[in-house]
């Protein structure tokens, strides 16, 4: 028997991950489905509203802009829309981090016996905090077999730092350089295009593709992960790989 995501023979960890995925995605599709279809209600509503009291000598003809504007706090569609994206891939990157701290407890399993008593395992983490740090997943991933922490990953987590602790607000000319998306911008006037004190561009696609790019780094470390725990290969692999992370300190094992 081996990984095989079709037939559903992957980790647990996997799994949980899997319908994170899918209801991120979903939540994505459905909140631009269903805001766009309340925002054109709230526009049609303000333009009657606005023509049904429309005085030629006292009005200019766009007031019904500032009745939408009332109606929805201030909260236009295009920045409806960044927030929902920058939720969606925030999102994507926490799930990314928590299954590859799920899958390292499922592969090592929570105990073993050693000279007849029973110790626990867990993953090293700093102090006062529960999960470990992001060095130690990288590796221990590396020590089952996966590099974990590709290019695309980097700069998916640089950039859930700069939504995070920034707002996404775009600083410096090196986090321009960073983050800026220049296919997108081609079609764009100069003021559209990303600029130093704006906000990250974002957009559907581009989130979609930091979600695969994401996706298939799990999909490439989940088979590993999965043997350690299930297959009788991966078990024979047991003792050495523990020792390994033992050795660089990303595990603590514990008499019960």
């Amino acid at each position: 028997m081996t990984w095989n995501e079709d037939s559903g023979t992957v980790s647990r960890a996997f799994d949980d991950w899997k319908q994170n995925d899918r209801e991120n995605r979903a939540f994505l599709r459905l909140s631009t489905q269903w805001s766009d279809k309340a925002y054109q209600q709230t526009w049609n509503e303000a333009e009657e509203s606005f023509a049904a009291r429309f005085d030629p000598y006292r009005h200019y003809g766009d007031e019904h802009l500032y009745i939408f504007e009332d109606a929805v706090d201030g909260l236009w569609p295009h920045s409806y829309a960044w927030i929902t994206e920058a939720t969606a891939m925030k999102n994507a990157v926490t799930a990314f981090e928590v299954y590859l701290e799920k899958a390292l407890q499922e592969a090592l399993g929570p105990s073993f016996t050693k000279d007849g008593k029973e110790h626990t395992i867990k993953l090293a983490a700093p102090p006062r905090f529960e999960s470990p740090g992001w060095k130690t997943l990288v590796t221990a991933h590396k020590v089952l077999g996966t590099d974990v922490e590709t290019d695309e990953v980097t700069w998916a987590r640089e950039l859930r730092h700069l939504l995070t602790h920034q707002n996404g607000e775009l600083r410096t000319e090196v986090a321009l350089e960073r983050f800026r998306d220049l296919d997108a911008e081609r079609d764009q006037d100069e003021i559209s295009r990303a600029r130093i004190g704006g906000k990250v561009p974002l957009g559907i696609p581009r989130v979609l593709k930091i979600l695969d790019s994401l996706a298939t780094v799990i999909r490439i470390a989940d088979e590993p992960a999965w043997a350690m725990c299930w297959s009788h290969p991966g078990r024979e692999r047991w003792p050495e790989v523990m020792s390994k992370l033992y050795r660089q300190k990303c595990i603590l094992i514990e008499p019960v």
